[in-house]
């Protein structure tokens, strides 16, 4: 954002610069005027250079600038390259900064910045950018306030800072709604709506505290957080003489399916993550499944030692949590009375 300022206040001012009327410290001052900031060494390479494009072919030095530190070449004759530099520095730049590689290298100031206008955008300033002034009554600024307090959310929940990003981006939406503002107007305001973003952060925070950090993880969970917003307690425990819990003939079946959705989880995952699919397959072989078929815990703990003693890192700990979860919701209450005596 603050390379396309730059280049706008040189088009600003290109008739004054092509007469020589203004010069390095005339941009430098309008962008401070525009911005409030200073020029950095970056910038200052740029406006160089662009200034002294359409700058007089006479004109080599600019008042107030080191010509030793910072010339750069120009359409003039007169003025030489300075050892190895780029004979497009700012090109060079763009390209670099804005991910542009269809640019020929001898573009003109004006086809620069048109295509600069129409390159990919590389953070979220231009989805949410500042408003004219600090009120907290401007729209915009509100929008940013909101999203910013979203992302904070997001990351003191675990979320990683690509996911972060990545909801932002693709989640955030913009709607028109009228709203009578601080300074009385009623004019439809464009506010942001971070609704399904809020839905997708929900899934990645509950992804977070179960450390489902794969997408095979990912969509274990997501069939049993469906299962827990979809059944009810007599599903979980069991409704009847002959039917087990979730569904399953019995308890056992129920432990024994768990444990095959975890070796089969693991294997899956090891192979994603660049395992050799023989190795994977022989790490799991190497002890008795079926002696802890009906013992999922125990081979969690099985599984992690063989992983550890193959020097294969991979975290196990969704796999506990997971089938706590489960464990937790199968289980029974005990009976009231249980221990006897009166009451």
């Amino acid at each position: 954002m603050s390379t396309r300022i730059l280049l706008q206040t040189i088009l600003k001012l290109q008739d004054q610069i092509k007469t020589g009327a203004a010069n390095f410290m005339d941009v430098s001052a309008e962008y401070f005027k525009s911005t409030g900031n200073f020029l950095d060494d970056s910038q200052k390479a740029v406006a160089l250079e662009e200034i002294n494009k359409i700058a007089p072919d006479n004109v080599t030095t600019l008042e107030g600038v080191d010509a030793v530190e910072t010339i750069l070449p120009t359409r003039g004759p007169n003025v030489q390259k300075a050892g190895e530099m780029s004979d497009t520095p700012f090109t060079d730049k763009v390209k670099k900064d804005q991910g542009i590689e269809s640019l020929r290298g001898d573009e003109t100031f004006g086809e620069l910045t048109e295509k600069l206008g129409k390159s990919k955008d590389q953070g979220l300033g231009s989805l949410f950018p500042k408003g004219e002034t600090d009120s907290i009554f401007n729209q915009k600024n509100s929008n940013r306030m909101e999203v910013a307090a979203f992302m904070r959310a997001m990351r003191e929940a675990g979320i990683k800072n690509e996911d972060v990003m990545g909801v932002i981006k693709d989640k955030t939406t913009f709607k028109r709604q009228p709203a009578f503002d601080y300074f009385g107007s009623d004019k439809p305001k464009e506010v942001v709506d971070l609704a399904e973003g809020k839905r997708a952060a929900t899934t990645l925070a509950r992804a977070a505290d179960m450390a489902a950090d794969s997408k095979v993880k990912q969509e274990l969970l997501a069939n049993l957080d469906d299962d827990i917003a979809n059944y009810g307690p007599d599903w979980w425990k069991g409704m009847g003489y002959n039917e087990g819990p979730m569904g399953r003939e019995s308890v056992g079946n129920l432990l024994e399916s768990m444990t095959t959705d975890i070796n089969n989880g693991v294997i899956d995952d090891l192979i994603a993550q660049g395992v050799d699919e023989d190795k994977a397959f022989e790490v799991m072989r190497t002890f008795n499944r079926e002696a802890l078929k009906f013992d999922p815990k125990g081979f969690i703990r099985k599984t992690a030692e063989e992983l550890e003693f193959n020097d294969i890192k991979y975290d196990m700990t969704f796999w506990d949590n997971y089938v706590d979860e489960i464990l937790t919701r199968i289980q029974k209450p005990a009976p009231r009375f249980a221990d006897g005596g009166l009451v």
